[in-house]
């Protein structure tokens, strides 16, 4: 019998207990409203399979100076620059800012809403005091040629290629830059 009505008490403590501990969950309980924003969708960009001629040097050649920026050089040879990476020299593009005094290949000096810029093998820059500074890439711009290293994508359904972190579309003069990459921030 002892049995049965301490059964019966727990029984009804919990019984009891329960709705005000409900209304104590529903009272501290968040409502969260969820927005959805309208943003441009991602252009999808699909590498093909074809093999890109990725430029790689075992040693640079005779006489080759550095010229150091921010820490790092850079080695010019016919018109690219490269890093040293794991014991050769790899192509590499030097950032915005970067200044030279000559450029081993002639640039295409290139037009873009009124201000001159000078386009080599991938690389955009301005003219500031007898000197050459490589600038943001001109999206709009129009180059005659691309180097043997540039990409070959599809981008949001047409046929492109990929420099230097910009998108040219094959247009009936060379090359027009139709957009930018951007960095992915982490």
């Amino acid at each position: 019998m002892k049995t049965v009505s301490l059964f019966g008490i727990i029984l009804m403590i919990l019984m009891v207990g329960t709705p005000a501990e409900a209304e104590a969950q529903r009272r501290t309980t968040k409502r969260v409203t969820v927005v959805k924003v309208d943003r441009p969708a991602k252009r999808k960009i699909r590498r093909h399979n074809k093999r890109v001629k990725r430029r790689r040097l075992r040693s640079l050649p005779a006489g080759t100076r550095a010229v150091v920026y921010r820490r790092t050089n850079y080695y010019p040879v016919r018109g690219m620059y490269y890093v040293s990476r794991r014991g050769a020299y790899v192509r590499a593009f030097p950032p915005v800012g970067f200044r030279i005094r000559t450029l081993a290949v002639a640039p295409v000096r290139i037009v873009v809403r009124n201000r001159p810029f000078w386009y080599a093998q991938g690389v955009f820059y301005v003219k500031q005091n007898e000197e050459y500074m490589v600038t943001e890439t001109p999206v709009g711009a129009v180059v005659p040629e691309l180097p043997e290293d540039a990409e070959e994508i599809d981008f949001s359904g047409i046929t492109a290629y990929e420099l230097n972190d910009a998108i040219y579309q094959e247009v009936d003069d060379g090359y027009e830059i139709i957009d930018l990459l951007e960095e992915e921030q982490s």
